[in-house]
C-alpha cells in the first residue's frame, strides 16, 4: 500500500453554506416587527376637545347651581320670603245692554273690577309694574274689554287695592250667546273671567331682584256670590306672560 509523501499538502474541502464556526461568536441578527396591514395599525391617540369643554362646562354649571341653591336656601332663611296674595274684591257691571238688529244681536258694556293685592313679607316690598286686565265672560268666548293699570308697590305687611274699568262697544254676539247672556245677567248668574298680567320684583333693604312675567287668574263664581262678599283666591302664575 502507497503511503503519501510528506512533500503532499491536504486538500481543503469548501465550507457547506450556512456553516458556523463554533469558535467565533456571532452577532445576533437585528429582529424585525412583523408587518402589519394598515387597519390594525394603531393609530395616533388625538385629544378630544369636545369632550374636555363639555367636562368643564358640566363642572362649571354644577358649580354655580350649587351657589345658586346655597343663596335662595341663606335669603329663605334670612327673610322667609312668600309670595302675594290675590283676591276679587268686587265686580260690577254698571251698563250691559244687548241690541237686536237686522243682522244680528250686539252688546254693548261697562265694567269696574277691584283686585286685592297682599303682601305677607315682614322685610320684603313687592313692585308690579303697568299690568294689562282683561275681563271675559261666557267661559272666555265673551270679550268684555280691556284696560291697563299703571305700576303699583305693596308694602310690608300691607294691602293694596288695583282698579280697572273695561268697556266694549258694539260687540257682536250668535243667538245662543245673546239668549243666555240676557238670562244670567238678570239672573245675576253671569260668570265673569280677570285675567292681569304683568311684571313683578321684590326689594329687600335697598336691593331689587330682577324682573319676572306673572299671570292673575280670578274667576269662577257669579256675580251673585260677589255681590254677596264672597272674595275667592285667584292663580298665581309665574314665567307666563
Amino acid at each position: 500500500m502507497q503511503q503519501p509523501s510528506p512533500e503532499q499538502k491536504p486538500i481543503i474541502l469548501p465550507k457547506p453554506p450556512c456553516y458556523r464556526d463554533p469558535n467565533i461568536q456571532q452577532k445576533p441578527l437585528p429582529t424585525r416587527n412583523p408587518s402589519l396591514p394598515p387597519s390594525f395599525r394603531p393609530k395616533p391617540k388625538k385629544r378630544n376637545y369636545c369632550r374636555l369643554f363639555c367636562c368643564t362646562f358640566c363642572i362649571i354649571f354644577l358649580i354655580l347651581f350649587f351657589l345658586f341653591i346655597l343663596a335662595a336656601a341663606v335669603i329663605y332663611i334670612l327673610y322667609q320670603p312668600s309670595i302675594p296674595e290675590f283676591h276679587l274684591g268686587s265686580f260690577r257691571v254698571p251698563s250691559f245692554n244687548i241690541t237686536t238688529k237686522s243682522d244680528g244681536a250686539y252688546l254693548d258694556a261697562n265694567t269696574i273690577t277691584m283686585v286685592e293685592v297682599k303682601n305677607r313679607n315682614a322685610k320684603m316690598v313687592w313692585r308690579f309694574e303697568q299690568s294689562s286686565v282683561q275681563i271675559w265672560a261666557d267661559n272666555g268666548d265673551l270679550n268684555l274689554g280691556s284696560t291697563k293699570v299703571a305700576a303699583f308697590d305693596v308694602k310690608v305687611k300691607n294691602k293694596t287695592a288695583v282698579k280697572g274699568e273695561t268697556k266694549v262697544r258694539h260687540e257682536e254676539l250668535n243667538e245662543k250667546q245673546r239668549r243666555k247672556l240676557k238670562s244670567a245677567f238678570s239672573s245675576k248668574a253671569l260668570v265673569p273671567s280677570v285675567e292681569v298680567k304683568t311684571r313683578t320684583s321684590v326689594r329687600v333693604q335697598g336691593w331689587k331682584s330682577m324682573m319676572i312675567g306673572v299671570t292673575v287668574v280670578c274667576g269662577d263664581v257669579t256675580l251673585r256670590q260677589i255681590q254677596n262678599g264672597d272674595m275667592p283666591p285667584c292663580s298665581f302664575t309665574v314665567f307666563k306672560w
